[in-house]
């Protein structure tokens, strides 16, 4: 038996037609996801770039803030945000307790206007207490209705693991969500930091940080990171107090979809460069690290993200000067040795004790944001002030930020 023929032949001009229609609907809804733990500082961001509002709809969600964003927003929130892991468009939600079901919904939404010519998209299924579980028969569901729908147009995409169109679907309680994954690979891959050392913080989680640190200092005269590794929380520092945009050298998803405008996406760019430009700050960077392979791959991170003015010392911090830099205004940033990976807790809770001692010697009163595993090895000590614990996930493990002053 032969496939019927198509009730009409999807031409550029007739999906530009879609397109538009579709556009006109906006804003829709969308879920940027964020580590649990760091969702208010996404909320925060979200509001500076003026994609949401104090007073508006969006909402703070465990892992993430759900708002509606035009596409305009939706490609200045992967471009921009710092905290960030994924921007997501809703494409539907409806009960779903069978296949069928699940099928006869799914076949209604406007494909086309989502995946246009590509010849195929990726599927991320997940289930959660529902009859569905994920696997062949939730994935026949929706590569079926995707099939009926875009072969009504003479257009036939195929389920493709590796293409950069990728359309989750989460069933949760016998109810299916739908969403295009408008980033692609996590926003945490800057295409930046090319040399990685053995125990990073994601770059996403380094903002954090640094966002975090820097609230409470935002001019700083002096930034240093006593444990720079590979250079992420120097990078995500410049970036911020140089106002460069953290996903400036790299693609995303959604310049894959069938509502790309090439044209729509450099005047977003050229917006947000016009509201925010690159600006010169009087703010040192200082990295140290006693390896010497990790520190040249820091000084090479650095030079490739535009920072190539830092400087990466390398020695033990336990040892540095840190009066001689006579800091008005300092903040550390660091990534603490969890002794996990890495040495072991008795060194870990030593080490960090010895570097705030270190720091809390001089007549600098330094701000501070610390990566920890264990905020007691920070909040326990006798000569830090702490403002604040937040607790988030690196790497699947449970980690806080530890935000304060030391010394003075």
């Amino acid at each position: 038996m032969t496939d019927p023929p198509p009730a009409e032949i999807l031409t550029t001009r007739a999906l530009e037609r879609r397109v538009k229609r579709w556009l006109l609907s906006a804003p829709f809804d969308c879920f940027v996801q964020v580590a649990p733990g760091l969702e208010h500082v996404l909320l925060e961001e979200l509001t500076a770039l003026g994609l949401a509002s104090p007073d508006g709809d969006a909402r703070v969600e465990r892992g993430g803030v759900a708002l509606r964003l035009d596409v305009d927003g939706i490609m200045a929130a992967n471009l921009a945000l710092r905290t960030a892991s994924r921007v997501l468009l809703r494409l539907g939600s409806f009960p779903a307790s069978s296949a069928a079901m699940l099928h006869d919904q799914a076949r209604r939404l406007p494909w086309e206007v989502h995946i246009g010519f590509a010849p195929g998209y990726a599927l991320r299924m997940s289930s959660r207490r529902s009859r569905l579980q994920a696997g062949a028969e939730l994935a026949g569901a929706i590569t079926g209705a995707v099939a009926r729908r875009m072969g009504s147009f003479g257009l036939k995409p195929q389920p493709d693991p590796e293409s950069p169109l990728e359309v989750h679907v989460r069933l949760d309680h016998d109810r299916c969500t739908l969403s295009l994954n408008t980033s692609g690979e996590h926003l945490h891959r800057r295409g930046i930091r090319t040399h990685v050392g053995a125990a990073p913080a994601r770059e996403t989680l380094a903002a954090g940080v640094a966002l975090l640190g820097l609230s409470s200092a935002p001019a700083p005269d002096v930034v240093v990171d006593p444990f720079c590794g590979s250079g992420a929380l120097l990078i995500e520092a410049a970036d911020l107090l140089t106002g460069l945009q953290p996903g400036r050298a790299r693609t995303f998803a959604f310049e894959h979809v069938g509502w790309f405008r090439p044209g729509r996406w450099r005047d977003v760019r050229r917006r947000l460069a016009a509201d925010e430009p690159p600006r010169p700050v009087g703010t040192r960077f200082l990295g140290i690290d006693s390896d010497v392979a990790v520190a040249a791959a820091a000084r090479a991170n650095l030079a490739v993200a535009g920072h190539a003015g830092a400087t990466v010392h390398v020695g033990d911090s336990l040892d540095f000067d840190f009066g001689a830099l006579g800091a008005a205004n300092g903040v550390i940033l660091s990534n603490l040795p969890y002794g996990v990976r890495l040495g072991d807790t008795k060194q870990a809770d030593a080490l960090t004790r010895r570097c705030l001692s270190r720091l809390g010697e001089g007549s600098t009163r330094w701000r501070f944001a610390l990566l920890v595993n264990d905020p007691e090895r920070v909040t326990g000590h006798p000569d830090t002030t702490i403002d604040g614990v937040l607790r988030t996930k690196s790497g699947g493990r449970e980690v806080a930020v530890v935000t304060g002053s030391v010394g003075g």
